[in-house]
C-alpha cells in the first residue's frame, strides 16, 4: 500500500488536479470512488497574500474525506512561502502539492507552473522546494511534466533535484509544456524518472481505460497513476481501473441510468457549495461529458449547455430518461 509519512492511501490511483472541476463538492463525490485522493484546483500564492476570496473559499475543506492534498503554484520562493503560511494558518489538509507543471499562458507568464522546468532555473527551484520542505508541517508532493519543450527534456535531473530537497512524492506528466495536451504522451521519460529517484512516481497522461492503465503500470514500473481528463464525467472510470488492477476484471463501462444517477449527485453537491445560480452555470460544461458517446443523446447535450435554473437541469433529465425508457 502506497504510504508517505503516516499517510496511507486505499489504493494507487489519484484524480488529477483540474481548474474548474476538482473543488471540494468534486473531490467529495469522487471520493466515493476508488481513488487515493483528489488533488484540487490550483491555489494563486498571491491571490491568497491578497485576500481574494474566491480563492481563500478554495481552503475549505471541512467535512472533506481525508487525505487533502491541496495545490499551490507561484513564480517565486517568497510569495510561495507566504502562499503556504496562509494555507497552514486556514486550511487542514494532509500533502503540500507543488505544482510545477501547468502549461496555462497565464500561469507560465508568471514563472510559474512549466516555467520551473525552463534551463537555468534548477538551483532556484532546487532552493525553493528545500525551503517549502523546511517550513511545511505537511509532506510536500509534486506535479511536473517531462520538460519545457522536445529540446530540453530534463525531467530526470527535475526529480532528482526534487528528491534531494526533501519532496516525498512526484506526479509526472508524460508530455512538454509546449505540447500541451497534444501528441502522444511520453511514458519512456516516466520510466526514467522512476529509475532514477527512490521516492514515489506517479505516472499522468492519456489513462483513459483499464488495459491503458495496466500497460502504463507495467512498462513504467510508476508506484500509481494519476487520471484527469478521461475521468470527467465517467467517474466509474476509476472503478474499471481499480477491478482490472487488483481483480484481473474488465467490467463494463458505467450505463445510462448510472451516468444520470452520477451527473445529478454531481450537480446537487455542487448546489450545495456554490449555490443554484453558480452550480447551474458550471454544469453547462460539466454535465454535456456524463453523456458522451451514448446514443441519442447529443440534442440533450447541446441543451445542457444552455441551462439557467435547476429546473432546466432536471427537466433535461427528465427527456433523457423517456427517450430511453428508464424510470
Amino acid at each position: 500500500m502506497l504510504k508517505i509519512k503516516n499517510i496511507e492511501f486505499k489504493n494507487n490511483l489519484f484524480a488529477a488536479p483540474l481548474a474548474g472541476f476538482t473543488n471540494k463538492a468534486y473531490r467529495i463525490f469522487l471520493k466515493e470512488f476508488p481513488v487515493a485522493t483528489v488533488v484540487s484546483e490550483m491555489i494563486s500564492d498571491c491571490a491568497l497574500m491578497y485576500n481574494n476570496q474566491e480563492t481563500i473559499n478554495m481552503l475549505d475543506v471541512e467535512n472533506e474525506p481525508h487525505p487533502i492534498v491541496l495545490q499551490i503554484f507561484g513564480g517565486k520562493k517568497e510569495t510561495l512561502i507566504s502562499g503556504i503560511k496562509i494555507l497552514e494558518a486556514k486550511a487542514n489538509y494532509d500533502i503540500l502539492d507543488i505544482n510545477l507543471g501547468c502549461p496555462v499562458n497565464k500561469v507560465v507568464k508568471g514563472n510559474a507552473g512549466s516555467a520551473w522546468l525552463k534551463k537555468g532555473r534548477e538551483n532556484e527551484l532546487y532552493e525553493t522546494m528545500k525551503t517549502i520542505v523546511e517550513i511545511s508541517s505537511k509532506p510536500v508532493s509534486a506535479k511536473i511534466r517531462i520538460g519545457w519543450d522536445q529540446n530540453s527534456i530534463n525531467c530526470v535531473e527535475i526529480a532528482k533535484i526534487l528528491e534531494k530537497a526533501g519532496v516525498q512524492l512526484l506526479f509526472v506528466h508524460g508530455r512538454t509544456r509546449k505540447a500541451l495536451y497534444s501528441g502522444s504522451c511520453n511514458y519512456e521519460m516516466i520510466k526514467k524518472v522512476k529509475e532514477a529517484v527512490k521516492i514515489p512516481v506517479i505516472a499522468n497522461g492519456d489513462i483513459d481505460s483499464p488495459i491503458k492503465a495496466k500497460e502504463v503500470l507495467d512498462y513504467t514500473k510508476a508506484d500509481g497513476l494519476m487520471i484527469g481528463r478521461a475521468s470527467l464525467g465517467n467517474p466509474y472510470l476509476f472503478t474499471r481501473i481499480d477491478k482490472y488492477l487488483n481483480e484481473g476484471l474488465l467490467i463494463n463501462e458505467a450505463t445510462l441510468n448510472m451516468q444520470i444517477g452520477y451527473v445529478i449527485k454531481h450537480y446537487e453537491m455542487l448546489k450545495q457549495l456554490k449555490g443554484e445560480f453558480k452550480a447551474t452555470r458550471e454544469m453547462r460544461s460539466i454535465a454535456p461529458r456524463y453523456f458522451k458517446g451514448f446514443n441519442n443523446t447529443k440534442d440533450y447535450r447541446i441543451s445542457f449547455t444552455k441551462i439557467s435554473s435547476s429546473s432546466d437541469f432536471y427537466k433535461i433529465i427528465d427527456e433523457i430518461k423517456l427517450a430511453n425508457n428508464l424510470e
